[in-house]
């Protein structure tokens, strides 16, 4: 089952990131989750970058949707929709 976590809701983003990767940085207003050559960078103000080898993302969401049994973050945000894969 996915859960959406609006971005305002930072300690729910915080606590999903660090239960979807086991290696997640704080830095002042992001979070920074590492994951072999990928890697997942969410700020407070909703700015993500993704990324691996062969495709990346940068924008903004306004919410996250963590599917944590298919290994899955759905980026939304009027529009746009992309999915972060866990490798």
């Amino acid at each position: 089952m996915a859960t959406r976590v609006p971005i305002s809701d930072w300690d729910a983003i915080s606590d999903n990131l660090r239960r979807f990767a086991p290696n997640v940085d704080r830095h002042e207003a992001k979070l920074i989750a590492r994951m072999g050559v990928a890697r997942f960078t969410i700020t407070r103000e909703g700015h993500v970058t993704a990324g691996m080898p062969l495709h990346d993302f940068d924008g903004r969401a306004d919410s996250l949707v963590f599917d944590h049994r298919a290994g899955a973050i759905r980026i939304e945000r009027a529009g746009v929709t992309y999915v972060f894969r866990r490798p």
